[in-house]
């Protein structure tokens, strides 16, 4: 019985440590100039103070928001929605650097680039059952081809700009989970169970409020 507790302790021990090790090998850098290829018009809504991911191989992604989000009036979260935002509302900048294994979180990987970050909610059809259980997702667009920071209200175009990203039939997105309370500073957290690395940021919305906003940075989802 003792030695059964015994590994047990061990057994535990071990993947604490494996999932501190992973955690320990990525850090975030501050940075604060936006990219080249970023359009004067969404430049001048971003704030050029960013975030840089960086791993054992060297940065990953690097990640800029919107000075200040519009919100919903009156909104209110449900078991699915969590975020107040308007569909296709621009929330910010990703650039790619990683060279290979950099991938969004249906899997799909993405290549080196600078694209915008547009708020999506994931459709309820047979197509996506499994990929999250939440409906909350940024949907990347190659930078070149999304130009003006209006918000992009139809789905099927949103979708079908955000496919150039991985060169597929299917957007770029990335999983935005609940943020717990608002951060102090930009804080990385892994969850060693899904393997997920998320970006935990202070996001201004419009009337002065704060939205506490987690994303998952690097990790895809377990269907």
């Amino acid at each position: 019985m003792h030695l059964r507790i015994l590994v047990a302790a061990v057994v535990s021990a071990a993947l604490w440590s494996i999932a501190g090790s992973v955690q320990a090998e990525t850090k975030l850098e501050a940075i604060a100039a936006l990219p080249e290829g970023v359009s004067k018009e969404i430049a001048a809504l971003v704030d050029p103070k960013g975030q840089t991911v960086v791993g054992k191989d060297g940065a990953a992604c690097s990640v800029w928001l919107v000075k200040e989000v519009p919100t919903k009036a009156n909104f209110k979260p449900t078991l699915n929605v969590k975020y107040p935002f308007a569909p296709g509302e621009l929330i910010g900048v990703l650039q790619v650097q990683a060279k290979k294994k950099y991938t969004d979180f249906r899997g799909q990987e993405i290549k080196p680039g600078v694209f915008t970050l547009r708020y999506g909610q994931q459709p309820e059809d047979g197509n996506h059952v499994g990929t999250s259980d939440l409906s909350d997702f940024l949907l990347a667009i190659p930078a070149a081809v999304d130009t003006d920071p209006k918000p992009i209200g139809a789905f099927k175009t949103l979708a079908e700009r955000s496919a150039k990203t991985a060169g597929s039939t299917h957007p770029a997105i990335f999983s935005l989970l609940p943020g717990e309370k608002p951060v102090e500073k930009p804080t990385l957290t892994h969850d060693g169970d899904k393997d997920h690395t998320m970006l935990s940021v202070v996001l201004p919305a419009k009337g002065g409020t704060k939205i506490a906003l987690r994303m998952v940075v690097i990790g895809k989802s377990g269907e």
